[in-house]
């Protein structure tokens, strides 16, 4: 049945017709809004794009060039030689970085953490204990 004149209306038809009225009105408000919004970032994004040229334009890369690497000439006469006379071979073998013990305190033991090799036995890598301090090097 088709109604020619709104006053002639159901009850129930007014009342829904009013609240799509007002969804209606709340919608267009919604999308003035999310448009105002959107020139905003378009506004936004123009700025940035321009900051980035700008600093593109400013901060030209530096090409870097490989210095040249030149051998270093040391003449023979220069090097100092020494002989074996000079240096006692074991100075300084044993010496504790931490409390400076030297000599019979430190003792030589196997490190159970780092195998060296399986075949034909097992092969610990050796490490240094000080016997006064307890260090381990």
């Amino acid at each position: 049945m088709m109604y020619n004149n709104l006053d002639d209306l159901p009850q129930e038809y007014e009342e829904e017709l009013s609240q799509l009225e007002t969804q209606i009105t709340e919608l267009f408000a919604l999308l003035e809004k999310s448009e105002i919004q959107i020139t905003k970032l378009q506004d936004e994004n123009f700025q940035l794009k321009a900051q980035i040229q700008k600093l593109q334009q400013q901060s030209k890369p530096v090409q870097y060039k490989s210095p040249q690497v030149d051998t270093i000439k040391v003449p023979k006469d220069i090097i100092a030689t020494v002989s074996p006379s000079d240096t006692y071979p074991r100075q300084n073998k044993r010496k504790c970085p931490n409390c400076g013990a030297t000599g019979f305190s430190i003792k030589e033991v196997d490190d159970k953490t780092c195998i060296i090799t399986y075949v034909p036995r097992r092969i610990y890598k050796k490490k240094k204990v000080c016997t006064k301090c307890r260090f381990e090097f």
